[in-house]
């Protein structure tokens, strides 16, 4: 345990266990007495207590933080003094990072895809916000207690054209994961973050089957030559997000989304797609269906014109607008053609009448997504040719 932690600390936190050691610093695991919750205390280490430059590079962390607020990025509570230095109040992730679920052998290849996704969108949020980290790897990914993906440790993180480089005036990172560039003094920027991007993404797949598409988009991230590779972060995020709506590959169950608020006929729709081989999540509402069409990057939404508070139509609208490609087929009561014609319009793909009959739904399901296929084979065949 660390020794001489100030009595303001003491008097607020309750020290639980120590989480880990870096070259900057030791993080240990309190709880909030105030708040109730659970954190993450981030101290100097002891010999840099001195070290003006340390001081300022937690300081410099704590604003690169405070500067970004999305769900893929670990949350700073707050900073405080001690007789150390600065220490930071972090979120206590207890998921454990993504090194060691690598080294498990847990990721499936939709886990690979839906994990960089969520580390290319938070990375993507930082780099719009003119924060390089400077240090991706999988040590610095971590998870919630639910599964989500964080990032963390922006200790070496840097504005824009600032050169990045350690307390002894080394340039800093971690060497697997370090672009080309960086080796020989380069400024760190959003092109070296991509190549260390893509080598997590590289770490996560080994030894899986993934599309071709996948591979190449590796290829692309981690080329030597920074004027080769992806150009942004953003386009990163967006391609690993067309791969994710993907229709699975065999042995995979495709994922549907039903959002109905009608209980019977909700469950109706889960046995009847289930039983047909297909994952299933379900919503009973609008704001439901968004966050699952986020969390669980369905293959096809099956969802209701009539919904409580925002309906299917603000919801489809919603997808839309934030790039979801996956198929969408709405489900209308109505035989007139009204809600046919305003689903098509805001970019619905189809939609069911009420009543509909099991081999009416799976038929049109079916066609759904081998027609997604069909056209992204048809797009990749495009680009290699």
């Amino acid at each position: 345990m660390r020794r001489g932690i100030d009595s303001w600390i003491l008097a607020r936190y309750q020290i639980l266990d120590r989480l880990g050691d870096g070259a900057m610093g030791v993080v240990l695991k309190a709880r909030d007495v105030r708040l109730d919750r659970l954190v993450a205390l981030k101290f100097l280490a002891e010999e840099l207590g001195d070290s003006a430059e340390a001081q300022h590079r937690v300081v410099d962390e704590a604003r690169a933080i405070a500067a970004l607020n999305h769900p893929n990025i670990a949350t700073l509570f707050e900073i405080g003094e001690t007789a150390g230095g600065p220490v930071l109040i972090l979120e206590h992730l207890p998921g454990g990072t993504l090194r060691s679920r690598i080294d498990r052998d847990q990721l499936s290849p939709a886990d690979v895809v839906e994990l960089g996704c969520q580390m290319a969108d938070g990375l993507a949020h930082a780099h719009r916000h003119a924060i390089v980290h400077g240090d991706v790897k999988p040590e610095n990914l971590m998870f919630t207690a639910e599964g989500r993906l964080k990032i963390t440790d922006f200790g070496i993180a840097r504005f824009h054209d600032d050169r990045t480089v350690a307390v002894d005036r080394t340039v800093s990172g971690t060497l697997r994961y370090m672009a080309p560039e960086r080796l020989g003094g380069a400024a760190a920027d959003a092109r070296t973050d991509i190549f260390s991007a893509g080598v997590v993404l590289e770490d996560m797949a080994a030894g899986r089957a993934m599309p071709e598409a996948f591979d190449g988009l590796v290829r692309r991230a981690t080329a030597r030559d920074a004027a080769a590779r992806i150009a942004t972060m953003d386009e990163l995020a967006r391609a690993l997000q067309r791969l994710r709506q993907l229709p699975p590959s065999a042995g995979e169950p495709a994922t549907v989304l039903v959002v109905e608020d009608d209980d019977t006929l909700r469950d109706v729709l889960k046995l009847g797609l289930a039983g047909e081989g297909y994952r299933v999540v379900t919503a009973h509402d609008g704001a439901t269906a968004i966050r699952l069409a986020a969390d669980e990057a369905p293959h096809l939404v099956l969802l209701d014109v009539t919904l409580p508070g925002m309906n299917g139509f603000d919801v489809c609208r919603h997808l839309r607008r934030k790039g979801f490609n996956a198929p969408i087929m709405m489900i209308t009561g109505k035989t007139d053609e009204v809600d046919r014609v305003v689903g098509l319009e805001i970019g619905a793909d189809d939609y069911l009448t009420k009543p509909f009959g099991q081999r009416e739904l799976v038929t049109r399901v079916r066609v759904h997504l081998r027609r997604a296929y069909d056209m992204d084979a048809s797009r990749r065949m495009a680009t290699r040719g």
